[in-house]
């Protein structure tokens, strides 16, 4: 887990602890690909954060993404992902309340999921639907909520607070 600066990135050590995933906390500014590379994890997270990707977004090695490891990336983590491989993120489109999550596209993020449900965005950036690179998962309000491309997945809104219901599913 790269912690972002999210306030709640405690809450998704826990809710992984909670399912019996081994997680580890890291700092994106002091990890490096290589220091990824040498852990062989199995999968990454980043999380939310309160920073843009296009103003002093946090420190964090973009070559990770390119690494083939699958990688979900929460609000601001999908937003990172997102821009790295080209797909446009969209600053002032403000969400920050419980919304109602779509379903678009079958995809094993959502395998148990219910095709509506609530979720809770909190966000001033948007990734913009891209129907050549981006897979498109789930909308809310118009808005990607939910999107892979390759073995990177992001979601724009929490997973790991109560006010998204389903978020331990994921």
């Amino acid at each position: 887990l790269f912690a972002m600066g999210s306030q709640t990135d405690h809450l998704i050590f826990q809710a992984l602890a909670k399912l019996g995933v081994f997680c580890l906390v890291a700092d994106p500014a002091k990890v490096t690909v290589d220091d990824v590379k040498a852990l062989k994890p199995v999968g990454i997270i980043l999380s939310g954060g309160p920073a843009s990707v296009h103003s002093e977004p946090p420190p964090f090695d973009a070559k990770i993404f390119d690494l083939g490891i699958p990688v979900l990336g929460i609000c601001l983590g999908f937003q990172m992902w997102a821009k790295h491989i080209g797909i446009m993120v969209r600053s002032g489109h403000k969400q920050f309340s419980e919304h109602e999550a779509v379903i678009v596209n079958d995809d094993l993020l959502f395998a148990d999921c219910p095709n509506r449900m609530p979720v809770l965005q909190s966000h001033g950036d948007e990734v913009i639907a891209d129907g050549d690179m981006l897979n498109v998962i789930a909308m809310c309000d118009n808005v990607v909520a939910a999107a892979s491309c390759l073995r990177l997945y992001g979601v724009q809104f929490h997973p790991e607070v109560t006010e998204t219901k389903y978020g331990p599913v994921i």
